[in-house]
């Protein structure tokens, strides 16, 4: 008999507490309604929550690839513009030293021509004038 009045007094325990709570239950409705829409409120937006930092950690890497991409492109026009601003200057270098070589060979042959024009003339002015201003295209003024 004993477990049996155990039994019975278990029962009558629990179902008083359950009268106070539902007493609690319906003067205080909004606290336990409270707390259930905040559980149903996190579990439903941590779900979105982790979605949305998987959407933004991808948009991160893939930002940080293309500014990677960016960055060895950069580096790459700037060597190729170092090469080229390189090979620039030694294309003047080298064309400026033909155009000296080249200005040198016309004085010396301008110079021989100047000769020949004074030897074939006799030492005469007035055709050495003549003949200056016809090789060369100058007008003499007086």
């Amino acid at each position: 008999m004993e477990t049996w009045a155990k039994r019975l007094m278990s029962w009558i325990i629990i179902k008083n507490s359950l009268k106070s709570s539902w007493v609690w239950l319906k003067a205080y409705w909004q606290v336990p309604l409270l707390f259930v829409w905040s559980v149903v409120i996190y579990v439903l937006s941590k779900r979105n929550t982790d979605a949305l930092v998987e959407v933004m950690e991808a948009r991160k890497e893939s930002y940080e690839k293309q500014i990677n991409e960016l960055k060895t492109r950069h580096n790459n026009e700037i060597i190729e513009r170092d090469r080229l601003i390189k090979q620039y200057h030694e294309t003047v270098s080298a064309i400026e030293k033909k155009y000296k070589e080249k200005q040198k060979k016309l004085k010396a042959k301008e110079k021989r021509k100047i000769k020949e024009i004074v030897r074939k003339s006799k030492g005469e002015p007035d055709v050495i004038k003549a003949e200056i201003e016809k090789s060369f295209g100058f007008v003499f003024v007086d």
